[in-house]
């Protein structure tokens, strides 16, 4: 791994990453395995999480620190509130302890000039990119704050 960041703080430690199912989401997930870390992966569309998971398994291997190594796949839109607020129930015991949140989740529909854009999708984008990642990190640190009591 690269001289710039020492990999071993990552050994074993928890990774939460949104957005994982492709672009810097999947990258982030798999150098994350490759440094030995645990990761769960987080995303809308099932089947790439299962092929960034894969990636993020053999990324591990060649890594070689005999460290981390486990993937926990999460399906998961972030605008679903309700969904989000489910996570910290249905992780597996290994991983109820989150060191690293890559808060990754978004998305951006068409390139409309402004006036033009239409407003359906505006929302949409703002359910995710925003308000979907507010209510991550608020979900995040009460679940965070809670296991430090």
């Amino acid at each position: 791994m690269s001289a710039i960041f020492p990999t071993h703080r990552l050994f074993n430690k928890n990774v939460l990453i949104t957005g994982a199912s492709g672009g810097i989401g999947a990258a982030t997930a798999i150098l994350f395995a490759k440094a030995g870390a645990n990761i769960i992966i987080s995303a809308r569309r099932p089947e790439k999480l299962s092929e960034v998971r894969q990636a993020a398994q053999q990324a591990h291997k060649e890594g070689g620190t005999g460290q981390g190594g486990k993937v926990f796949e999460w399906v998961q839109d972030v605008q679903d509130r309700r969904g989000v607020d489910k996570l910290f129930d249905l992780l597996p015991q290994d991983f109820k302890k989150i060191d690293v949140l890559v808060n990754n989740a978004g998305l951006v529909y068409g390139r409309d000039q402004v006036g033009e854009v239409n407003e359906q999708e505006m929302d949409i984008m703002f359910q995710t990119n925003v308000l979907g990642m507010i209510h991550l990190v608020s979900t995040f640190l009460i679940f965070v704050n809670d296991g430090l009591r």
